[in-house]
């Protein structure tokens, strides 16, 4: 069976600057894989890749049996690939329901699953982008990434700068649609321990490259390596935190 994604050797970054270096991994329909490392490492940067908003610079990237190496990112996105940015990036002078239906593909979700998942946005509907609070925005982020109706969901550090009851509110929806099996997930957080429990499988990033591609309970019960990789503690309460 083919992969859903798959990273071939991929170098990537902003212009003439590389950030992505020589980056190889592949993931299936189902699979969850978390990505670590410290600060400025490229976490975001890979995600970016992987949506279409970054030069690539060498490799390829193969979606669904697809070369999507040269493909712009709203072709990305209408082929099956929902990102779900650290910068949010909503449309603040359109609705919440505006912002849903620009992003609508056929599929299962639609307007009514996505006011389910998140009845806060169903209560702001008529409101515009910039009058709803940044926990709310982040929801609109996620439910406009599902009306895409992905089979692949890219998550950018998506629990940064929220209260820790929406914290709690959006790992559950994480969780759940992590448990439908319907959708491949690759999830950036700064939380180490959190990202942990949440992926079976975790690659390390450091200055742009691989260094650890494994079981995430194996190297969370490896305290060695979890100093290396993430300093002192292990915690990662400051594990990532880069806006390129």
């Amino acid at each position: 069976m083919a992969s859903l994604l798959r990273l071939d050797r991929v170098t990537a970054g902003f212009g003439p600057t590389v950030i992505v270096e020589d980056v190889s991994f592949s993931i299936e329909q189902g699979d969850v894989l978390a990505v670590l490392g410290r600060n400025g490492v490229g976490k975001s940067s890979l995600m970016k890749t992987i949506a279409g908003h970054t030069r690539l610079h060498g490799g390829g990237i193969t979606f669904n049996d697809r070369d999507i190496g040269a493909l712009a990112s709203y072709h990305r996105a209408r082929g099956g690939i929902g990102y779900v940015p650290q910068t949010r990036d909503i449309f603040p002078s359109l609705t919440v329901e505006e912002n849903l239906m620009i992003a609508a593909q056929p599929g299962q979700w639609d307007l009514d699953g996505v006011y389910e998942l998140f009845p806060n946005l169903a209560q702001r509907r008529r409101n515009g982008g910039q009058e709803i609070s940044g926990g709310e925005q982040q929801m609109l982020s996620i439910g406009r990434a599902l009306m895409g109706n992905p089979r692949l969901l890219l998550l950018d550090e998506p629990m940064e700068g929220l209260a820790p009851v929406i914290v709690e509110k959006l790992f559950e929806v994480f969780e759940l649609l992590r448990d439908t099996g319907k959708f491949a997930i690759i999830f950036v957080e700064q939380y180490v321990n959190l990202a942990l429990n949440f992926a079976p499988r975790t690659i390390v990033l450091d200055r742009g490259r691989v260094i650890h591609d494994g079981r995430s309970a194996d190297l969370a019960a490896d305290p060695e390596k979890m100093a290396v990789y993430f300093g002192a503690s292990g915690q990662g309460a400051n594990a990532g935190r880069e806006h390129h």
